[in-house]
């Protein structure tokens, strides 16, 4: 496998942030949702998880950095 370039700052990239959201939601599914049962819904959890699973797959599309500097139009 061959990692980008800039592989040492891909914490500045919105897709690994979002990642990271994600992992930190679902450890907090498993030590604070308990606490959370009567005003959050199992419906609602997996809705928000869902909605940013798919943002995370619309930001990955999303060119960071600057422009290409080879390309001539």
């Amino acid at each position: 496998m061959k990692l980008i370039c800039t592989w040492r700052c891909c914490y500045k990239l919105y897709s690994v942030q979002l990642g990271v959201l994600l992992v930190l939601l679902g450890v907090a599914q498993l030590e604070l949702l308990p606490m959370w049962q009567a005003q959050l819904s199992d419906r609602a959890y997996a809705t928000l998880n869902s909605v940013l699973a798919l943002l995370l797959t619309v930001v990955r599309l999303i060119k960071q950095g600057p422009p290409d500097q080879g390309a001539s139009s």
